[in-house]
């Protein structure tokens, strides 16, 4: 009876599927990216592709029929035929066969399955596509000897010069300007007149997409206040080992621009780059008998620079890179620290601004000087930053002003024991205002850029790495018109892994953060170095209305 008993038992169970009422989430590949292979591509962050499927499970991965974009190398399909292949995969989800090195003129059929037996198909391969680029990145037309610089609003595709309709139209004119690589203009002709009401068309490379953009005779609306949310664009990053070919071995990166130049001070070398682009242009050599550890520009465009000093500690301005240097003051250190550098300025430097120096020692102290009608006031020391400690090389900690006037007070950032933002109104009291909080201990915050942009303050914080590991390096851009709401003014952050692509090389724990307004008021740049994680780069913003 026993035996009947459990056979029946035995009989009446049920297999119970242990998904069942289990809401299954999707999956299958999101993406997949294709690199080509080879020495020379290793360091190079853009010589990768992406696609995503299709609604019919069909991936083909573009690449450009130019590599570089802007060159005019064109990729043979040879390159095709040994690229390294990776997946993104929903979680839970597997793919059969797996990626790896492939030759992507061919047609590969993958599986992708997840644990409740769901499977998808995809078809995975790569082609070479013509460029379909087709903008305007620089406009400009002169007529009568007169130059007139575009103001480009990629939204509305127009093209406003600083003329009044009363003028009437333009004549003789030659029109210079800048497109998508390989992109051609239609409706230029030479010495031709233009009007309120002109059209110009970039054609793309692949003569399919295009854009019409109309000439405007008016001043660009401008939203109300400061960077318009929404405009912040990466315009290029740069390696300094695969893109410049060379690396630097430990002295402070400085950066500083005049005109179309970003120049970058580095190993006791000024290099000279295409603020633009980031192509690299060459060396430029500072005046016989000067020496520069600090340098950056007013926002004016003077060049603002100083040779670290640990007594008597001068600073200069050009008014080119290639002026003649004028000191605009001279210092004799008297706090006790062993040196003066890093040096920040906001304002025009010949007429109202306020420059400041880090000076290193065992407490987070600066020096600042207000600038009147060109003439440097008195030193003052600021210094009071709760909890601060001591740097371990004068070159980690830094003072910022706010703006040209002194009573907006200065900001302070350091490899101190605190990490923190400071502010100070009165030189002396400062308190936290931001905390840039990128969870890890690895950080070097060290450096502060700031500048005034359509009636907004700014401030660029800069974090640079000193080993590899954690979530550096990156830096953030904050409103700081109101230094004590600046924990809820944030703008941008552009985060590690947007800047991480070369890799840890060990070459210096030291960056530097640039923010240049442009000379019509229109775009505002930020430039940031690290030199252990080899990289340059630049964000812009602008104030134009949609």
């Amino acid at each position: 009876m026993s035996l009947i008993a459990a056979v029946a038992m035995l009989a009446s169970c049920k297999e119970v599927d242990p998904l069942a009422g289990t809401e299954l989430g999707s999956m299958g590949i999101t993406s997949v990216t294709a690199a080509f292979t080879g020495e020379v591509y290793e360091s190079d962050p853009d010589a990768n592709f992406s696609a995503q499927p299709d609604a019919d499970g069909n991936i083909v991965i573009e690449v450009p029929y130019f590599y570089p974009e802007s060159s005019d190398n064109e990729v043979p399909e040879s390159l095709l035929t040994n690229m390294r292949v990776s997946a993104t995969l929903a979680t839970g989800t597997y793919i059969e066969p797996g990626v790896g090195v492939m030759d992507m003129t061919k047609v590969h059929h993958l599986t992708a399955y997840d644990a409740s037996g769901r499977s998808i198909g995809y078809s995975l391969t790569a082609k070479i596509t013509k460029l379909s680029g087709c903008e305007f990145s620089a406009f400009s037309v002169t007529s009568a000897g007169v130059t007139y610089q575009a103001i480009i609003n990629p939204g509305l595709k127009t093209l406003s010069l600083m003329v009044t309709e009363t003028e009437g139209e333009l004549t003789g004119c030659t029109v210079e300007y800048t497109v998508s690589p390989h992109a051609t203009v239609q409706g230029y002709t030479e010495n031709m007149a233009i009007k309120d009401g002109t059209k110009f068309t970039v054609v793309a490379h692949n003569g399919v997409d295009k854009s019409e953009y109309t000439v405007r005779f008016a001043q660009p609306e401008t939203v109300s206040y400061g960077a318009r949310i929404g405009s912040g664009r990466n315009l290029w990053t740069k390696y300094f080992s695969s893109n410049y070919n060379f690396s630097m071995s430990g002295t402070p990166i400085r950066l500083a621009c005049a005109g179309d130049y970003l120049y970058m001070l580095m190993d006791g070398t000024l290099y000279s780059i295409d603020r633009k682009t980031g192509d690299y242009i060459g060396t430029v050599s500072m005046p016989d008998g000067y020496t520069a550890n600090s340098i950056m520009n007013d926002e004016a465009g003077n060049i603002v620079f100083a040779a670290d000093a640990a007594t008597d500690f001068k600073v200069y301005y050009m008014e080119s890179i290639d002026g003649t240097p004028v000191e605009l003051l001279s210092y004799t250190n008297g706090t006790g620290s062993a040196n003066l550098g890093n040096i920040r300025v906001a304002g025009n430097v010949r007429e109202n601004a306020v420059i400041t120096a880090n000076t290193s020692g065992l407490a987070p102290t600066g020096i600042v000087w207000a600038i009147t009608d060109g003439v440097a006031g008195a030193a003052q020391v600021t210094s009071g930053i709760p909890g601060g400690g001591t740097l371990w090389n004068a070159y980690n900690g830094c003072f910022a002003p706010v703006s040209s006037n002194i009573s907006d007070g200065v900001l302070a950032l350091g490899y101190w024991a605190v990490y923190d933002v400071y502010h100070s109104s009165d030189l002396t009291t400062y308190s936290m205002v931001f905390d840039p909080d990128p969870s890890t201990d690895n950080e070097n915050p060290n450096c502060i850029a700031t500048a005034t942009f359509n009636g907004a303050k700014y401030c660029a914080i800069g974090l640079g790495s000193h080993f590899n590991y954690g979530a550096v390096p990156y830096f953030s851009v904050i409103d700081a018109s109101t230094p004590s709401a600046m924990k809820d003014a944030l703008l941008y952050t552009v985060p590690y892994n947007d800047l991480q692509f070369s890799g840890f090389k060990g070459t210096g724990a030291t960056s530097d953060v640039l923010i240049v307004v442009s000379e019509d008021g229109y775009y505002m740049d930020v430039y940031f170095a690290d030199g252990n994680y080899d990289v340059i780069t630049c964000y812009e913003f602008d104030c134009i209305k949609q």
